[in-house]
């Protein structure tokens, strides 16, 4: 019954989304032709025109259209491409006029006698090609326009720029309309329906930026690389995320002003500005974000005897509060000192604040009835800084190069929470507790990388890096005297943590093609050294491990828009700080938790095999993996038998696991003005290990996403994205009676949501208003139902999930947002 229910809810969905995705750009239509109404066409000439690359029919944006009198080299006017690949200029003189196009990657292409003005006032030039150069021909990606999704046979790479469902949100938002990936209810970021993904920012990883700090009108591009070779870091299960923010090297200066508001005191606003001037490059950004979200979560919970009798053992309802305000400042500038040598240094800053409250009623039926009202606030201040100092060397021999990278991170701040637990009706009445923690934290990362062309169907490439980080975890917890507010430390409940971790690698890489195939093949040696010492109790631990992370890349272009290939690389996942701190934190009376710090790291066997069809913006991928993980790293959380209600979580090592799964991806022109994009993925994982309860411990689920885009006129476009996960039988740990309540052996119904948004260019193409509203239904619900051997438990939770935003960008002097070259560069450049 309930997969029928299930299937129901899902097709009255679709068909709901549906009549939507039909009737919204008809909408938006009608009202863009009536405020169009007035349009008049200027007193002198106007040139007009579409600009794709000439190998995939790629539209192009930012190329440079200069105009000039017939026979002359000085130019009078001219314009640039935007997202569309379209170009508009205005008053121009009646005349006969040669064009020039140019742009960065590409040979430059002219045009001759051009008539302008008189009897055809407008001149459309309708669409032109241009031609990339050789070195550009070998990163060229046949696939869809960079309007949103660019489907690589080595990574996903998604557009921000053209998603206008992600118009006054952060980063999260972004990940939600990538294939594969999902983000649960606290923001917790899943590819693949892994939950261990590395998430990068400009190819390192940020310690002090979260994914929903940034906003997203600072984001360029976010790359999905599920199989990386040897060359990037090992770590994470699913592979990795990178976030590539705006970045411009164009002479002069330029840059960007945005402004977004949402409803429930969501506000974010950022300035991108660049200058260059001969050998020098000066960049800067700020941006600003306050968040505001509240909601509730239910929990019920039953306890089932050893007679089999269910008795009702607790219910709790808990509202909850979010605030928070986040500043993040960005400079930095190239040296380029010569044509081959360029220097570049700069640095970020972050600056947070967050003040979450909650308030939580609590009763309990066994072992007796009894009631208690729980509230918390916390407040959190904190700073971040990191640092970047690069060098690059580019050889007379085309594609030999030399990366040199210094990097240096550190974060600080602290977290002040304030508890009273009151427990009406007992003589112990109200008691307050107040915790001061601070973690800060610093790391260092040197690396050089080394790429060496033997000729031009092989290449070799070599790199080092070290990486040495240090985490204080200072955690002091009072008891506060309810009638004075005197406070006292109570060294029973506090404790002091120092973990420090060194991680020296060395790789290999080498490549070559033969005809049609392709082949990479790669090893990435590792030392890792940890020492931690938990000051509180005297323990100290350390460990040194060595090992080798093999990697192999194959594709096979059957025909030219057709290609097969096959990848595998071993990962791996470390236990952190929090995992591995074995002191017992009893901030929670109801659920303490401590880590293990005899907790392994998991080690992951990575295969992936597929098909790619790509011809001019058509794009379709189909993608078959499987892992195999040993040593797995599982939440064990246990319910004492009899009547105490205290649960107890930790971490430890399972036997192993296996998951495997089929993802698949489209992107397809309908119309000129129409572009259907949808992704299919389904995941299976399994548990294995002798010390699991007797219940089948596997779990799947499949996941539907689909966008919708319509160049509605030649100034607005509209967009609709849908968003379905099924229903999900979770795989965890239990014993004892035990369970993980948000991963535990259990079922999590499913969920789906609907965005909308609309965005019109202003100011001759300068200025853009945009306007989203999230979840159109609010049907963005988690609901999860768990089981153990002598309970079961419900839980509800809803946020505030339906948001109206409205935002409006501003570009001076063509404000270019292009990425700059990957540092961890691609799994298989194009090899001729």
């Amino acid at each position: 019954m309930r997969r029928v229910k299930q299937g129901v809810k899902f097709i009255t969905v679709l068909f709901l989304t549906g009549a939507i995705m039909i009737f919204f750009p008809a909408a938006v239509a009608i009202s863009a032709t009536e405020s169009g109404a007035d349009d008049v066409i200027p007193d002198k000439g106007v040139l007009t025109g579409r600009v794709v690359e000439s190998v995939s029919d790629q539209l192009v944006e930012y190329v440079n259209v200069a105009i000039f009198p017939a026979g002359s080299e000085e130019m009078i006017t001219g314009g640039i491409t935007n997202e569309d690949g379209m170009f508009r200029i205005e008053n121009i003189p009646e005349g006969t006029y040669d064009i020039r196009l140019s742009f960065i990657g590409f040979h430059t292409s002219r045009l001759e006698g051009i008539g302008i003005g008189g009897e055809e006032p407008v001149k459309d030039l309708g669409t032109l090609r241009i031609d990339p150069t050789e070195e550009m021909m070998e990163s060229v990606t046949v696939t869809a326009d960079r309007e949103m999704l660019l489907l690589n046979l080595d990574k996903t790479v998604f557009t921000v720029g053209r998603d206008m469902t992600a118009t006054g949100g952060s980063a999260i938002d972004i990940m939600e309309s990538i294939p594969s990936v999902t983000v649960d209810y606290d923001g917790n970021v899943s590819l693949r329906g892994s939950g261990n993904v590395t998430i990068l920012i400009d190819g390192r990883p940020s310690y002090f930026e979260n994914l929903d700090q940034l906003p997203a009108s600072m984001i360029d591009q976010i790359e999905v690389i599920t199989n990386p070779s040897a060359r990037h870091d090992p770590d994470g299960t699913s592979g990795i995320i990178n976030v590539v923010m705006k970045r411009d090297r164009q002479y002069g200066t330029n840059g960007m002003v945005s402004a977004n508001v949402g409803t429930g005191s969501k506000y974010d606003g950022s300035v991108h500005i660049n200058h260059r001037i001969d050998r020098w490059n000066f960049f800067g950004s700020y941006d600003f974000r306050i968040h505001g979200m509240e909601g509730y979560n239910v929990t019920d919970r039953d306890r089932i005897t050893g007679q089999g009798d269910t008795l009702r053992q607790l219910h709790q309802h808990e509202d909850f509060f979010r605030k928070g305000y986040f500043n993040n400042f960005r400079l930095g500038t190239d040296f380029f000192i010569d044509e081959k040598n360029t220097l570049t240094f700069s640095g970020a800053f972050n600056l947070r604040d967050t003040r979450p409250r909650n308030y939580s009623d609590l009763d309990l039926f066994l072992p007796a009835s009894q009631r208690l009202n729980t509230e918390m606030e916390r407040h959190f201040e904190g700073f971040g800084r990191e640092y970047v100092l690069n060098y690059t060397r580019n050889f007379d021999q085309e594609g030999r190069e030399l990366m040199a990278d210094v990097f240096y991170a550190a974060t600080s701040g602290e977290t002040v929470r304030d508890i009273l637990l009151d427990t009406l009706g007992s003589p112990d009445g109200r008691q307050l507790q107040s915790v001061e923690s601070s973690t800060p934290g610093s790391v260092i990362t040197l690396q050089a990388d080394y790429v060496h062309p033997w000729n031009d169907h092989s290449r070799f490439e070599l790199g080092v890096k070290s990486i040495f980080r240090d985490v204080e975890d200072d955690f002091r917890f009072f008891d506060v005297d309810a009638d004075t507010g005197s406070e006292s430390l109570n060294p029973g409940y506090s404790n002091y943590f120092l973990f420090s971790e060194a991680i020296h690698s060395v790789y290999g890489i080498y490549a070559f093609a033969l005809g049609s195939l392709q082949v990479q093949a790669g090893l990435r040696a590792e030392q890792h050294d940890i020492d931690a010492e938990q000051r509180t109790t005297g323990e100290e631990f350390d460990r040194s491990l060595r090992n080798l992370f093999p990697s192999a890349h194959m594709r096979y272009f059957v025909a030219d828009n057709h290609a097969l290939f096959l990848n595998y690389s071993q990962r791996v996942n470390r236990p952190g700080i929090s995992l591995l701190n074995p002191f017992v934190n009893y901030s929670d009376p109801m659920n303490i938790s401590y880590g293990n710090p005899d907790l392994k790291p998991e080690f992951i066997d990575s295969y992936e095999t597929g098909y790619q069809f790509t011809k001019n913006r058509t794009a379709l991928t189909a993608t078959l993996f499987y892992r195999e993980t040993e040593d797995v790293i599982s939440r064990e959380m246990t319910l004492p038998a009899g009547d105490d209600i205290q649960s107890k979580t930790t971490f430890m090592n399972l036997q192993s696991s296996t998951s495997y799964g089929l993802e698949t991806t489209v992107n397809y022109p309908l119309f000129p003005w129409w572009r259907l994009t949808g992704n299919f993925s389904y995941f299976y994982r399994e548990l294995e290990d002798e010390r699991l309860p007797d219940w089948d411990h596997s779990g799947d689920s499949w996941l539907v996403q689909a966008s919708s885009e319509w160049n509605v006129t030649d100034r607005i476009s509209a967009q609709a994205r849908f968003h379905y996960r099924s229903e999900e039988v979770t795989v965890g740990r239990t014993s004892g009676g035990g369970c993980q309540q948000h991963g535990g052996q259990g079922v999590l119904d499913d969920m789906y949501f609907l965005d909308l948004g609309v965005r019109m260019s202003v100011l001759n193409g300068d200025g853009t208003i945009s306007l989203r509203l999230n979840d159109v239904f609010q049907s963005r619900t988690f609901d999860m139902y768990t089981y153990g051997e002598s309970f079961t438990a419900d839980l509800a939770r809803r946020r505030d999930s339906r948001v109206l935003f409205i935002g409006f960008t501003w570009r001076f002097n063509e404000y270019r947002q292009r990425a700059e070259r990957d540092r961890e560069g691609s799994i298989l450049d194009e090899i001729d």
